[in-house]
């Protein structure tokens, strides 16, 4: 079977992840099947075993993505198509499947233009309707797309993030000092969209008696002007910018302890990363952060800073409790380093072949 693949955003943080540690896995282990793999023209790589690379230049989100994608799935003869992100091609001839990771445009809406709202809501409709078959990665986001969209019911199962195995290797030597880190600190890892929650964090962190340092890590870009100026205000707070590989890992497992302030997500891959690599985690209560971290994390009310700043300060203040977060979130998050996803995923595409 040729099965089409769009994995334009291979190098982002979240989806990329779900590609790489889900998607792509899955393919690697499915020799008997063809993968045709529509990337950014920056991804392309030599044709390689059962992966074939196709340059599209079509930018994401874009009216011409949904016909360029469609024309060449048919050049190509794909029989089934695969979107790991809501755009799932409108032209499309062949069976598909389609990815919603969350449906955080129109569960908080009042974050976004009008426009892209109304965008997204269009586009997932459309997607839905056309799917043979519609995934989501947490059993949260099950519900807000069955609540919002009931005409999934029957198509839309629950498909669960994983984490590579690169994070059951010994963590590398860096020296975090270089970089101004300090002994102690707080971290924090993710972007710095509004739903994030760091105005809270902030406000949490100039409460605490003698706070250790707090560091920021993520993409800056789309970062407000006035939460920069807020973080810049914020004594001892460092801002790094994105971080990964050997530094990302190094910053989880020094950190006194790991704080994920969200107020939605669709799975929570930070706090799961920071759990494999031995930070004790606390975490807010969104829904999805229960279900995928357990009783492996702290939580505190989304969006309290009293609560946040209580538990946060207790926290600080019992290395019992902090060792004991470590060990058990170790064991939780090495539940996520296995074959149960990719596995389901390559049932599912061998269900839909013609």
């Amino acid at each position: 079977m040729n099965i089409g693949i769009d994995v334009r955003k291979l190098q982002d943080y979240g989806i990329g992840s779900h590609i790489r540690n889900v998607v792509l896995h899955a393919a690697r282990k499915a020799v008997e099947h063809r993968f045709f793999l529509y990337c950014d023209p920056a991804d392309v790589a030599c044709e390689n075993g059962n992966f074939v690379w196709v340059a599209e230049k079509s930018s994401k989100y874009s009216f011409r993505e949904h016909f360029a994608l469609a024309k060449k799935a048919a050049e190509q003869r794909i029989d089934l198509f695969h979107a790991p992100h809501y755009t799932l091609p409108i032209r499309l001839s062949c069976r598909s499947i389609v990815t919603i990771h969350d449906l955080i445009h129109l569960k908080f809406s009042e974050y976004f233009p009008l426009w892209k709202v109304k965008g997204a809501e269009f586009v997932l409709q459309r997607a839905i309707a056309k799917a043979d078959v519609v995934l989501t990665v947490s059993n949260t986001s099950r519900e807000d797309i069955l609540e919002r969209f009931p005409s999934a019911r029957g198509k839309l199962e629950v498909l669960y993030n994983r984490l590579s195995e690169e994070w059951l290797r010994p963590v590398p030597e860096v020296n975090l000092g270089d970089i101004g880190i300090a002994k102690e600190f707080l971290l924090y890892v993710g972007n710095f969209k509004k739903h994030k929650g760091i105005d809270v964090l902030l406000d949490a962190y100039r409460t605490l008696k003698d706070p250790p340092q707090l560091v920021l890590v993520g993409n800056r870009g789309g970062m407000e002007t006035e939460l920069s100026e807020r973080i810049f205000d914020t004594p001892n707070v460092r801002l790094l910018g994105l971080a990964e590989g050997a530094l990302l890992r190094r910053l989880y497992a020094e950190a006194t302890v790991f704080v994920f302030p969200s107020f939605y997500e669709g799975f929570g891959y930070p706090p799961l990363e920071a759990m494999i690599s031995g930070a004790p985690v606390l975490s807010s209560d969104a829904p999805a952060l229960r279900e995928i971290l357990g009783g492996a994390a702290e939580f505190f009310t989304r969006g309290n800073v009293e609560d946040l700043a209580d538990r946060l300060q207790r926290l600080l203040g019992d290395s019992k409790k902090r060792q004991s977060l470590r060990e058990f979130g170790i064991r939780h998050a090495k539940e996520f380093v296995s074959e149960k996803s990719p596995d389901q995923l390559l049932r599912i595409y061998q269900r839909l072949e013609p």
